[in-house]
């Protein structure tokens, strides 16, 4: 009766044992189903940066580069409506590593130190770090900063580049650091620093909006490489998916010249997946998500050019940059959607 006794009581701690080890071993939840069920996607942005993410003033709307990825992801995994959370530079990455947003999309650089807390994306936009000073300044590069009082954002690879580089040449530099980009240029046009610093299509997009921008100008050649990228949780393959063919799939429908107009069209999507097998894939791709997203906001043409465009007051050139397709040069290409 004893050894009957004892038996079972193993066999029961073994069962606990079995079935304990088969819930721990089950993989978490993936953030695809917890935004679907939710039927909301929080998206991280900054709110505050011409050009990328900032609130229309007509319609109060939240609008920009940025912005709009975030809606195309919405729509490629069909969700009906994006929250947008603002953030700070600082403030980004451990949002996403809380999981307080599901992703950011917010001119966050790649970088070795951020790969190893959270993964990126496909690259959106290839940039690089530049000067902005007064038109009458004699600042026209690196080497006329020595004693210089210089803007820049806290938390960002700007603010790690300059340091480096003043450091590098033994200057005397005042480096006086803002939460946001907004903040920064404010600063720098009231005169508190000599200089501002950052990604080169940021002080491009703010000298814009300046009452004179021909009082202002950005100088120097690029002295860093900033790939921007969407953000989001380590180790969710379904999610990364979910994100990475939203970004590739903007840049298909460029390739393929499938437009915003065009997808609003069954009967012309009909005709060219009839012609074109490949343009068949990107159609039908995840039960129609590519043109959902681009029926949203369109290509990633007409998402660079509604922001960057050579009609916009904060026009970037794309041409004979690493921002063009591929096949016109630059490093912009999509991956097969067979």
């Amino acid at each position: 009766m004893r050894k009957a006794l004892v038996f079972a009581l193993a066999v029961a701690v073994a069962a606990a044992a079995f079935f304990t080890y088969s819930a721990s071993a089950q993989p978490p939840r993936s953030r695809l189903d917890v935004v679907k069920a939710r039927g909301r996607l929080i998206c991280g942005i900054s709110g505050t940066t011409v050009g990328f993410s900032f609130v229309e003033p007509r319609t109060g709307e939240m609008v920009g580069f940025d912005a709009d990825f975030c809606r195309a992801l919405a729509a490629f995994i069909n969700v009906p409506s994006v929250e947008f959370v603002q953030h700070t530079s600082a403030s980004r990455i451990p949002a996403v590593i809380a999981g307080s947003v599901d992703v950011v999309f917010r001119t966050t650089t790649i970088t070795f130190s951020r790969d190893a807390q959270v993964d990126f994306g496909p690259v959106t936009f290839y940039d690089g770090q530049r000067l902005l000073v007064r038109t009458a300044s004699k600042i026209r590069d690196l080497n006329d900063l020595n004693n210089a009082r210089i803007c820049t954002q806290t938390g960002t690879t700007s603010e790690r580049n300059i340091t480096d580089q003043m450091r590098l040449r033994n200057f005397k530099f005042e480096l006086i650091t803002f939460a946001q980009p907004k903040e920064a240029f404010d600063g720098f046009v009231a005169g508190r620093c000599d200089v501002w610093t950052t990604d080169a299509s940021q002080l491009t997009a703010f000298r814009a909006t300046a009452p004179r921008p021909a009082e202002f100008m950005v100088v120097g050649k690029e002295f860093s490489d900033e790939p921007l990228a969407p953000v989001y949780q380590e180790n969710d393959s379904k999610w990364a998916d979910a994100v990475n063919y939203t970004v590739y799939g903007l840049i298909g429908a460029e390739e393929l010249g499938i437009t915003q107009i065009t997808a609003g069209s069954e009967g012309r999507l009909r005709e060219i997946g009839d012609k074109d097998p490949v343009a068949k894939s990107l159609i039908t791709a995840g039960d129609g998500g590519v043109i959902r997203a681009v029926r949203a906001v369109g290509n990633y043409g007409d998402v660079y050019n509604r922001y960057f465009g050579p009609a916009r007051a904060t026009a970037i050139p794309r041409q004979g940059t690493r921002n063009a397709l591929s096949r016109n040069g630059g490093t912009m290409n999509s991956r097969p959607f067979r």
